[in-house]
């Protein structure tokens, strides 16, 4: 297909090694960066030792365009295929600087900085033209949830069979939904699109055996909502500032 994720991934690979914006230190700093934040958090935890998140690049959109501008402005147009195309080169890239950071499922991540389009947009002014593309948006945090577990997959153990198995979880609010799924080799699947999944725990097996799960071996995400209000001074005379929720 064009612009698969092999396509997409080597065009950001050449951008990430590109020796002006030197990214393989930037991508070696940000893994040590979270190995100490992780020690610090965990320092007074049960889970003292282990990684807390992942880590994340910080990569500013004025770079990417100075590099190539036909794929930054490819990237606003279609965010999630790029963002994970982006992402599997910064892991590529990670896995040469610090071998082995990649256990316990930490993967490195991106962050996009820099102005996105010619001005940033309010709740007010998000319509459907805005749907599945990157857009900068202004406001005031007026109400901010309290960070909270999402389950990503769970493990169940079979005491009759001495089995574990393991199923994943996808709902609206995941960034891969819609896409197509990729295999082992990291090639993408056009025939597999990644799509939802039931929220709720199986309790039996194929063959009726009871399933326990494994709460410990279990993987999360952390899950936060934030609610952002236009700001009063930009409101139209007379009417109500708009809010919009965002979902971290």
């Amino acid at each position: 297909m064009a612009n698969s994720l092999l396509e997409l991934r080597t065009k950001y690979d050449d951008f990430l090694r590109e020796d002006r914006f030197a990214y393989n230190e930037r991508i070696g700093t940000a893994i040590d960066d979270h190995v100490q934040r992780s020690a610090r958090k965990g320092s007074n935890s049960d889970v003292a030792g282990s990684l807390i998140g992942h880590p994340r690049l910080r990569i500013p959109l004025s770079e990417l365009r100075s590099h190539d501008s036909r794929l930054s402005n490819s990237l606003l147009r279609d965010p999630l295929r790029h963002i994970r195309a982006l992402e599997s080169a910064a892991h590529e890239i990670a896995l040469e600087e610090r071998p082995g950071y990649d256990k316990n499922n930490v993967k490195m991540r991106v962050a996009l900085g820099g102005p996105i389009g010619s001005k940033a947009l309010g709740p007010r002014d998000l319509g459907s033209a805005s749907l599945r593309r990157l857009v900068c948006v202004e406001g005031v945090a007026v109400k901010v949830s309290s960070v909270k577990p999402k389950i990503v997959q769970s493990v169940h153990y079979c005491p009759a069979t001495r089995a574990h198995e393991a199923r994943n979880y996808v709902d609206a609010t995941d960034p891969e939904l819609g896409l197509p799924q990729v295999d082992a080799s990291g090639r993408e699947m056009p025939d597999k699109v990644v799509q939802l999944t039931s929220s709720s725990y199986p309790t039996h097996d194929k063959e009726g055996h009871a399933l326990e799960t494994e709460f410990g071996l279990s993987v999360y995400k952390d899950h936060q909502t934030i609610t952002l209000q236009e700001m009063p001074e930009r409101a139209p005379m007379g009417q109500l500032p708009r809010s919009v929720d965002l979902i971290l």
